[in-house]
């Protein structure tokens, strides 16, 4: 064993237990106060940087060679060092601070500075440039605006108040703006996370697929919606959620007909669906609850409709997909039934302890330590064939960390956005000029709104699309009228679609490189699977009572029957399937609902709901008379 090998394991060994320990520290204090609630924060910001520094000397060290390999060393041993010093001054002097800001002096400023630096540096490497770009800019922005010409110049600021806003100096501003949300919530849901992998509970949710789709012609599709958004559903990323479960899917689909650039879709459109489907939405739902001031139960209710409407969308369209692809064969996939007989008794009371806790509103930390318990005292009980070893499951903790520690560097980065957008009124500036360019016209607006978040979320994370879109954006729907829970739900939706956005689409990137398909013809794909669930979103802001779950009436109810005709007679026009393939005037007339939905939507006639069903009805007469005369010659 040379030199470099023993670093790496000797390194290896380090990001082992300082990855335990992390988790151990979150999950006692869940049950015990060790100290003020800055220090506490400013451990768990301290603690996720330095695993990320020792993440990246691995990670980046073992691939590189020669002199880049000792520059991704130097690099994190860097940033470690940087992120110890700066967060343990922070830590000793939290009190002091609370007291002096924002009047800081010399050396706070510069450990401030290193902070930040280390902050954006760390956000480079693991979430690319993007997000590191538009995160300095805004830094830049605060600091130096003053020197723009007007209108979009700042204030003017002086350089210790703008220092104590962004690095969070005695207060939780900056980058300390949703680290509360991380440290107490975020972070240990995720550790769960990464223990369902270790504990093979997405080995179950594979086998689960298989039986679904063994039902239908095609079935192996529907068995990736059903596999990728339970995956998706609590790992809390779309590219994470394709890279894990896509690797599984994608290649089953293409040997099951699907074309290389659909296989892709697939898989991208499922992940894109996990990121709205509660109790986890992405993180979305913890951070509407923190931005609304309401409770998480609440967003987690209102989004069990949306989901349903999403997901209803998403298997029709892949219906319509099969149906107009006579090439892909009913297969039956063997199901390995005792993985689900055996794994479902550790995972189903676990994930509902985790939800009844939420819902009797008692913390997200406290849920998930509770919920992790459960699953691995459970696991263990299973026969030796099912049972995880416990090296799994340490490997499943710190993944868990490793995935806690990159979200918490988002909400990091992203927190310096939002607070120069808050302090220099430069959102509400935005807000004020959609308004404007709109005349103050709702649809307007929310067209508006909609390309400028899809544009905000290319290559950044869902979590810095929404937060951003927060401050940007919604404001400017709230002033037009819009409901703020349907406000908040529209943008952040369409920040989970920026993932199959071109022209970054990082959705669709991490699935080309499973699928071998072209970028391009996947991202059209892609389109032609949710073109159709761009319009949830807007129907949500025509009916938000559809956010009010478990309140359902007549009129949720109707615009829920509208939206799912709307949806199937859209899917049938786009690939010209509906019960067999369609020609081109039965397209052209299956083309006619989604218009008369929109219509819907915007006068909400009763007559023209009814000409709908009308419609759908009518074309399904028509085509079971069609079916019968074929038989009929057939059978002559």
């Amino acid at each position: 064993m040379n030199g470099s090998t023993r670093l790496f394991k000797a390194l290896e060994s380090v990001y082992m237990i300082a990855a335990l320990g992390v988790i151990a520290y979150h999950g006692l204090s869940v049950f015990w106060t060790f100290h003020g609630a800055m220090e506490h924060y400013t451990v768990h910001l301290g603690a996720i940087l330095l695993l990320i520094a020792l993440h990246v000397a691995i990670a980046k060290g073992q691939l590189a060679v020669g002199t880049t390999k000792t520059a991704w060393l130097v690099f994190a041993g860097l940033t470690f060092s940087l992120a110890l010093i700066s967060t343990g001054y922070l830590y000793v002097s939290a009190e002091e601070l609370e007291l002096s800001q924002p009047f800081i002096s010399d050396f706070q400023y510069l450990i401030g500075f290193l902070l930040i630096l280390t902050v954006f540096a760390l956000n480079w490497v693991v979430w690319g440039t993007a997000l590191t770009v538009v995160c300095v800019s805004a830094a830049l922005y605060f600091g130096l605006g003053h020197l723009i010409p007007s209108p979009v110049a700042d204030l003017g600021f002086s350089p210790s108040v703008v220092m104590s806003y962004l690095a969070g100096m005695g207060g939780p501003r900056g980058v300390y703006s949703f680290i509360p949300l991380s440290a107490d919530t975020i972070f240990l849901l995720l550790v769960y996370g990464g223990l369902m992998t270790s504990t093979r509970v997405l080995d179950m949710f594979e086998e689960i697929g298989k039986a679904i789709g063994n039902l239908v012609r095609g079935g192996v599709g529907y068995s990736c919606i059903v596999a990728s958004s339970l995956v998706g559903m609590v790992s809390g990323q779309t590219v994470s959620c394709i890279a894990l479960s896509g690797s599984m899917t994608i290649p089953t689909m293409i040997r099951g007909g699907f074309t290389k650039d659909q296989a892709g879709a697939v898989e991208v459109m499922a992940a894109n669906g996990s990121q709205i489907i509660p109790p986890v939405m992405g993180l979305g739902a913890f951070l509407m609850a923190v931005l609304l001031g309401i409770s998480y139960v609440e967003v987690a209710a209102a989004a069990i409709l949306p989901a349903f409407l999403y997901m209803f969308a998403l298997a029709i369209a892949v219906y319509s997909l099969i149906q107009a692809s006579p090439k892909i064969p009913y297969e039956r996939l063997k199901v390995d039934w005792g993985k689900v007989l055996w794994i479902s008794p550790s995972f189903l009371p676990s994930i509902v302890l985790i939800v009844v806790l939420l819902s009797h509103r008692y913390s997200g930390g406290m849920a998930a330590v509770a919920g992790s318990v459960t699953l691995v005292g459970l696991s263990i009980l299973r026969p030796k064939k099912y049972r995880p070893s416990i090296k799994g499951v340490l490997t499943g903790l710190v993944n868990g960390a490793l995935a806690g520690a990159q979200l918490a560097m988002i909400l990091a980065a992203i927190g310096v956005v939002v607070q120069m957008l808050v302090t220099t009124g430069l959102g509400t500036l935005f807000s004020q000029l959609m308004i404007g360019v709109s005349g103050g016209s709702p649809w307007i607006v929310l067209l508006l709104g909609m390309g400028i978040v899809l544009i905000i979320g290319m290559g950044l994370p869902t979590p810095a699309a929404y937060s951003l879109a927060a401050i940007v954006v919604i404001p400017s729907l709230i002033d037009v009228g819009v409901n703020p829970l349907a406000a908040h739900f529209f943008g952040f939706y369409f920040a989970v679609f920026s993932a199959f956005t071109p022209p970054v689409a990082v959705g669709v990137l991490m699935a080309v490189r499973i699928s071998q398909g072209s970028f391009g013809k996947t991202c059209i794909e892609s389109f032609k699977l949710g073109g159709v669930c761009l319009m949830l979103p807007f129907f949500l802001v025509a009916f938000p009572n559809i956010l009010e779950f478990p309140n359902i009436t007549t009129e949720t109810l109707t615009a829920i029957l509208l939206f799912c005709v709307a949806t199937l007679m859209c899917s049938a026009a786009v690939y010209g399937g509906f019960v067999g393939r369609l020609v081109t005037w039965e397209r052209l007339y299956m083309a006619t609902g989604p218009v008369f939905a929109v219509m819907y939507f915007q006068w909400q006639e009763a007559w023209l709901a009814a000409l709908l069903v009308v419609l759908l009805v009518g074309f399904g007469l028509y085509r079971k008379n069609e079916r019968r005369k074929v038989l009929q010659s057939i059978a002559v």
